[in-house]
């Protein structure tokens, strides 16, 4: 009976924090127990007619996950800090991952306790490098790959499977590999604009 308790409790307040966090667009569909939001302040912001399937998760407290309209994102993980946004038209499979930080200090003095913060229910981001992620219009993300902070995707780019994306992509482009490179560009019958 306690189990049950506990998890009618955990709804309630999952219902809680989605309702006054979450706006989602007309006929777009959200898994909302894949969500993490931490603190009030985090929002998560979906356009309309998008498929919206993937775990978001906020490490800081005022984050900002924008998905636009007609985006399909996969069973994959948004992990933000600050903000990741995502465009219009975008097609993302599964296992990828989308963050806007490094999560420690490449310095071990810098990082030594944030194990025992974890276990004591906090975390000092002074020395952790967090930038906005930018996914630009029509991308398509191919599965696995993983887009870190900073990085804005141009209009229409292609990510290959298992890609490591730690810069810019120019719109238009496909890339592929670890750390990811440009492959080729997009010929304009490929690039077809509304």
């Amino acid at each position: 009976m306690r189990i049950v308790a506990a998890a009618l409790n955990g709804l309630h307040r999952l219902r809680h924090l989605t309702s006054c966090s979450v706006s989602v667009g007309e006929g777009s569909r959200l898994y909302r127990w894949r969500l993490s939001l931490g603190a009030a302040r985090n929002r998560v912001m979906i356009g309309s007619h998008s498929v919206v399937q993937c775990r978001i998760s906020f490490d800081g407290l005022e984050g900002q996950v924008r998905i636009g309209d007609r985006t399909y994102i996969g069973a994959s993980h948004i992990v933000c800090h600050t903000e990741v946004s995502i465009g219009s038209d975008v097609i993302i499979s599964w296992g990828v991952t989308v963050v806007d930080h490094d999560s420690h200090s490449v310095s071990w003095t810098l990082r030594s306790a944030d194990v025992e913060r974890w276990r004591m229910g906090s975390k000092s981001w002074e020395h952790v490098a967090v930038r906005p992620v930018n996914i630009g219009d029509k991308v398509w993300i191919g599965f696995g790959a993983s887009i870190l902070k900073g990085v804005t995707i141009g209009e229409g780019a292609v990510v290959g499977a298992c890609s490591v994306v730690t810069r810019d992509v120019p719109a238009y482009a496909v890339v592929a590999g670890n750390p990811a490179r440009v492959i080729r560009k997009l010929c304009a019958e490929e690039q077809i604009r509304e």
